[in-house]
C-alpha cells in the first residue's frame, strides 16, 4: 500500500510537471528523482520525528533538515526543470547523510547499512565516468572516517574486521553498479544508433543517399520559414540513357549527379531526390540571383562530368529552374514556378539555368 501510494505520487509529479516534453532517459531520471525525493522525505521525516522523542536531538535535526531539502528539491525541479542540479542535490544530501550515519552509527549501529544504496544512484544520475569519480571520492571519505579518526572520537565503535569488510563490500557493490551502468549506456548508444539508422532509411533515398519526399514533408514548415531559393533540376535525355544503356547505367548516372549536387551545396542547404531523374534543391537564405550562380556552377560541373560505368563512357547535362521562396509565397507556388522555369530551359535547348518569371 505504501509503495503504491509513492508510485502514484511520483507519476502525478511526472505528469504534472513534465507532461509531454520529456522522453526516454530524461523521463526515467525525472521519475527517479521524484520517487526518491518522496521516499526519502517520508523516511527521514518519520525517523526525525521519532528521534525527537529519544536522546539524540542532533541526529533528529539532521534528518528533518535533510527531509526539508528533498521537498525543496521537488519544488526546484518543477520551477527550473534542471535535472542535473536536482539529481546532484539528491546525491549530495544522501552522501552527507550516509557519512553522518557512518560517523554516528545511526540507530544501534545500523546506520552504515543504508550506504549501499548510493552506488547505483551515483552511476544512474551522473553516468559512468562522473559516477566513478563520485564513488572514489565517497570511498575516500568513508576511509577517512573509519581509519583516519580516532576510535574514541567516533560515536560508534567498529571492529577492524567490520571496517575492512564494509569497505570491500562497498567496492564490490560499486563495481557491480559500474558494470551495469556500462552495459546500460552501451545498450542506449546501440539503440540510438539503430534509431538514427531507421530514420535514415525512412527519410533518405536508397539509391542516392539524398533526402526523399518524406523528409521534405517533415521539414516543409521549416523550409518555408527560413526562406531562400528553390532549384528544380532534371537530367537531360534521361529516357534515352535508360533505353540505350539499361536501367543499371541510368541508376549509376543518377547516383553521380546526386553526389555532385551534395558535394557542391552548403550544410544548411537541402538536396532531395524529387522523383526519377528530378532533384529538388533548397538554398537557404539565398536570393534568386545568388541561387542562379549556384545553379550555373552545378550545371557546368555536371556538363564537364565524365561518367564511366563498366565499358560505357557518358557525358550528361541537366536543366535547372529557379524560383525565390519567401513567406508571402506558398511553397507549392514556388515549386511550380521553378518547375515551369526548368521546362523553359528544356524548351530552350536544355543544359541551361533559367530564373522564374
Amino acid at each position: 500500500m505504501f509503495f503504491q501510494t509513492i508510485n502514484k505520487l511520483s507519476h502525478y509529479f511526472q505528469q504534472e510537471f513534465f507532461p509531454e516534453n520529456t522522453k526516454g532517459e530524461t523521463t526515467s531520471k525525472i521519475y527517479l528523482i521524484y520517487s526518491f525525493s518522496i521516499i526519502a522525505f517520508v523516511f527521514l521525516f518519520s525517523l526525525g520525528i521519532k528521534g525527537l522523542k529519544t536522546s539524540n536531538p542532533i541526529l533528529s535535526t539532521f534528518l528533518l533538515g535533510s527531509a526539508l531539502i528533498f521537498i525543496v528539491n521537488i519544488v526546484y525541479l518543477k520551477k527550473t526543470s534542471n535535472i542535473k542540479i536536482a539529481g546532484n542535490t539528491v546525491l549530495y544530501v544522501l552522501s552527507a547523510l550516509m557519512l553522518y550515519l557512518l560517523y554516528t552509527g545511526g540507530v544501534e549501529g545500523t546506520g552504515p547499512l543504508w550506504i549501499y544504496v548510493l552506488a547505483p544512484l551515483f552511476f544512474y544520475i551522473n553516468g559512468l565516468k562522473q559516477g566513478s569519480y563520485s564513488i572514489l571520492i565517497f570511498l575516500m571519505l568513508m576511509s577517512i572516517i573509519l581509519y583516519g579518526i580516532e576510535p574514541s572520537a567516533l560515536h560508534e565503535t567498529y571492529s577492524e574486521s567490520f571496517k575492512l569488510r564494509f569497505i570491500l563490500s562497498f567496492i564490490v557493490v560499486g563495481f557491480l553498479s559500474s558494470a551495469y551502468e556500462y552495459s546500460r549506456e552501451t545498450s542506449i548508444k546501440h539503440l540510438q544508433k539503430l534509431r538514427k539508422d531507421l530514420e535514415n532509411m525512412t527519410l533518405k533515398d536508397d539509391l542516392t543517399g539524398l533526402y526523399n519526399r518524406r523528409a521534405y514533408n517533415q521539414n516543409l514548415k521549416t523550409i518555408h520559414e527560413i526562406g531562400g531559393s528553390i532549384l528544380m533540376c532534371d537530367i537531360d535525355h534521361f529516357k534515352i540513357i535508360n533505353d540505350k544503356y539499361g536501367h543499371s547505367v541510368g541508376d549509376f548516372v543518377i547516383q553521380k549527379v546526386a553526389a555532385c549536387i551534395q558535394q557542391n551545396i552548403r550544410k544548411e542547404d537541402i538536396a532531395i531526390r524529387w522523383g526519377g531523374e528530378e532533384f529538388f534543391i533548397f538554398l537557404s537564405k539565398l536570393d534568386e540571383n545568388q541561387a542562379y550562380l549556384v545553379g550555373e556552377k552545378l550545371r557546368e560541373m555536371i556538363e564537364n562530368l565524365t561518367i564511366e560505368y563498366k565499358h560505357h563512357t557518358l557525358r550528361i547535362t541537366i536543366s535547372i529552374g529557379i524560383s525565390p521562396l519567401y513567406k508571402e509565397l506558398p511553397i507549392e507556388d514556388a515549386i511550380k514556378k521553378s518547375d515551369d522555369a526548368m521546362y523553359v530551359a528544356k524548351d530552350a535547348g536544355r543544359n541551361k539555368t533559367v530564373k522564374s518569371i
